[in-house]
């Protein structure tokens, strides 16, 4: 006689089923059991003679012609010529060399103006005149107190120097006497007092 089935013997029926498949899934995916161990991984035999790589060759510029035609011949330029060089500088201008006399004299003649110089450097006396040349320096003009040096485009000027004399005293000036103030119109003239006339007093006889 077979017992009657019941939910709960349902039940159990099927995770008994359930498990029995899910344990033969996975015997089948392991080889039962084979592939959980795997066999060791194979290493690559070593070779005894090692190989050096070839390596590249270091980096380096064109030589310089190469970009001759660059340098002739610029992007940047309108014209594609280069810039033409600038202008050498110009030489420096010769100066003057000021205060190297100095002016002791001046003489003046008929004849002409003369003036009479000291050159510091060697304290030597020096007479000169318009028109004549000194130490490369041309005298452009004498006059009564002063030496016109020019030379270069560039212009010196030497004053004599004179010494002042004593100082003289003012001519005294004479005082005239005081005018009395003169009365306005309308008013009478001030009367003067005559004196009383003084007598000589008697000479006593001896």
């Amino acid at each position: 006689m077979s017992s009657p089935l019941t939910p709960l013997r349902v039940e159990t029926g099927l995770w008994l089923l359930l498990c029995g498949g899910l344990a033969a899934g996975i015997g089948v995916e392991t080889d039962w059991g084979r592939q959980l161990h795997p066999s060791a991984i194979a290493q690559p035999e070593a070779h005894s003679n090692f190989v050096k790589p070839l390596l590249a060759e270091p980096f380096q510029l064109a030589p310089p012609d190469t970009f001759l035609e660059t340098a002739m011949r610029p992007l940047f330029i309108v014209s594609r010529r280069p810039a033409p060089p600038p202008p050498p500088p110009e030489p420096p201008k010769p100066a003057m060399q000021k205060d190297q006399f100095r002016l002791t004299g001046i003489t003046i003649v008929p004849g002409g103006n003369f003036a009479f110089l000291v050159e510091k450097s060697g304290n030597r006396n020096r007479v000169v005149s318009a028109g004549k040349e000194i130490n490369g320096i041309m005298v452009k003009e004498v006059s009564a107190n002063q030496v016109v040096l020019t030379q270069f485009d560039d212009t010196e000027i030497l004053t004599l120097k004179t010494a002042r004399g004593p100082l003289t005293t003012a001519p005294a000036v004479p005082r005239t006497p005081a005018t009395p103030p003169a009365a306005a119109p309308g008013t009478p003239a001030p009367r003067l007092r005559s004196l009383p006339p003084q007598t000589a007093a008697p000479v006593p006889n001896p």
